[in-house]
């Protein structure tokens, strides 16, 4: 299933404090879990980052360029993807970043290093993962890809 699935733990304000805490690290722990309280905020900001997480394992990376008369196409990528790069270059917008794999389809004509890019895309894991010191401050415990 390519849906992603994130498990929200709701009404931590109802725990000892104690237990809100052993909830909350092991749930941050166990990947796409947050543990929040709805009625008090708390969590919400781990809330939102991971399922951001989540949506972003929808996306695949692009580098292009595209024309200053394709304004529509940057603006689709800003609209539904991430862009990590930006630079205005003398013959179009350099964008670096993620975009959903329909739209990567049909940014083909504007990719600055087609082979790179494939390569880029099909290299998911390895030995040279580290750790996103980052994400695990935020309560995200997960390997980045460098």
């Amino acid at each position: 299933n390519d849906i992603p699935l994130v498990k929200v733990l709701n009404k931590i304000d109802l725990l000892e404090q104690d237990d809100a805490e052993y909830l909350k690290y092991e749930a941050a722990c166990s990947g796409n879990s947050v543990a929040v309280s709805s009625i008090t905020g708390e969590g919400m900001e781990d809330f939102v980052a991971v399922v951001e997480d989540a949506l972003s394992e929808l996306l695949v990376p692009i580098e292009v360029e595209i024309p200053y008369s394709k304004g529509d196409e940057l603006n689709a990528i800003h609209e539904v993807g991430a862009v990590e790069t930006i630079d205005y270059r003398e013959s179009g917008t350099y964008v670096l970043g993620r975009v959903p794999k329909p739209l990567a389809n049909r940014l083909r004509p504007y990719y600055i290093n087609d082979e790179e890019e494939e390569a880029v895309s099909k290299k998911k894991g390895g030995d040279d993962d580290e750790i996103d010191w980052v994400a695990l401050g935020r309560g995200r415990h997960t390997a980045k890809n460098m």
